[in-house]
């Protein structure tokens, strides 16, 4: 049998594991704490930021047999608090992953968590299923958990068979709603959920989190090759297991920088880190001789534009003001930072603001020309031809309005 990926063998089993979202976590472990538990809530953010995740810890929870006593809906015994507060005093509610009921949801066995993937199961027959179902007492646990996920997708239809059920559900029964398109939801739905927001976690928390998988996995990860996972993974402590994984399977002893950009195909960080300077010596000839190499390496072009735009958009935020450093940090290594600080002063505040203009201009040419690396090139001969003005003669493709 295969062995399970990252991101489901280290899914967090405890509500103090889940990375980047204290806001949530504080505000749902407090419910429990005061027996205030919804009987619906609403989790909206980017994919692979632990919105199930957090949704069947809910379900756990519910029916953890140490973590309360539960009578006619209510928490009215004792609780269960951990002996690591996530916030709060004297420490705050957690599933014990000891009792039967617990062992059940690790395991993949909980029969009253019923999960709905909207994307597929989205019409009115869907919905009228799940109602006629939510009228049955659980299984085998105190309470039946439904978790709709891309809830976006469901018809209207589906919205409206659903509204009725949301307003009054029998006491046994939590709804949890994830999305990713949270403007696509109706405002009658949102109103009769409680809402929460979930967000992208930081570079440094992704990396924090990838070191720990890596040192249970007995695995040496280099400290630069975490945020760079971190960066690739733009976001989404999802992805960022899952690459993390990809590459243990290629480099299962020692992961380096360089073997995160070998394994990903990335065009090296090194590279726009000399066209950043090239750019900035107005050196056109290496420049170009830069970007041949780059694409006779086949690395993607287009990726490595991405990168040229975002040092500009940092050396413009540390070119405003020094101080917005703790935003820059986030998103480049150290020796990256410093090469912006050393150039910064052949860089006005109006180069930087139309070189980040001109490069994300550019990107969209990609698709559209018959030379993949035609649109880098005009792009870094548009950026070294005129301070603070546009050079229309070498811009091809141009998107934007007249």
């Amino acid at each position: 049998m295969s062995e399970l990926v990252l991101y489901r063998k280290y899914r967090p089993r405890e509500f103090d594991e889940v990375v980047g979202q204290d806001h949530v976590v504080d505000s749902l472990q407090n419910a429990f704490r005061t027996n205030r538990v919804a009987h619906a809530y609403l989790f909206s953010g980017p994919r692979g930021v632990g919105k199930t995740t957090v949704a069947r810890l809910i379900a756990k929870a519910l029916n953890c047999a140490n973590l309360s006593k539960i009578s006619g809906g209510n928490f009215v015994d004792k609780l269960s608090i951990s002996p690591k507060p996530h916030g709060g005093e004297g420490g705050l509610p957690m599933p014990c992953n000891a009792c039967d009921s617990c062992r059940d949801f690790n395991e993949g066995r909980a029969l009253d968590v019923i999960e709905i993937d909207a994307a597929s199961s989205r019409g009115i027959d869907d919905i009228r299923e799940l109602r006629e179902g939510v009228r049955f007492v659980p299984t085998r646990s105190k309470f039946k958990t439904y978790i709709i996920d891309e809830t976006h997708m469901l018809t209207k239809e589906a919205f409206n068979a659903l509204l009725k059920t949301l307003e009054e559900p029998p006491g046994h029964a939590v709804f949890v709603l994830a999305t990713t398109e949270l403007d696509k939801v109706p405002a009658t739905i949102v109103s009769r959920t409680q809402h929460y927001d979930f967000r992208r976690p930081s570079v440094a928390q992704i990396a924090e989190r990838l070191a720990g998988i890596a040192k249970k996995e007995g695995v040496a990860l280099d400290q630069d090759a975490a945020r760079l996972i971190a960066l690739a993974a733009e976001g989404s402590m999802r992805d960022g297991e899952s690459i993390l994984g990809q590459i243990m399977a290629a480099e299962d002893k020692k992961i380096t920088r360089v073997e995160v950009e070998r394994i990903l195909g990335l065009p090296k960080r090194e590279a726009a880190k000399r066209m950043f300077e090239l750019i900035a010596e107005k050196d056109a000839s290496s420049a170009l001789s830069l970007i041949q190499e780059l694409h006779d390496a086949g690395h993607d072009l287009q990726y490595f534009s991405k990168l040229l735009l975002q040092y500009f958009r940092n050396a413009l935020y540390l070119k405003t003001d020094p101080e917005l450093l703790r935003f820059v940090e986030n998103e480049l290594l150290p020796d990256e930072i410093e090469a912006i600080k050393v150039h910064l002063t052949s860089y006005a505040v109006a180069d930087l603001a139309r070189g980040a203009d001109v490069i994300f201009s550019n990107l969209q040419s990609f698709k559209k020309s018959p030379i993949p690396q035609l649109p880098l090139e005009l792009t870094v001969l548009e950026l070294m031809g005129g301070r603070g003005e546009k050079i229309e003669s070498v811009t091809l493709y141009q998107t934007k309005p007249k």
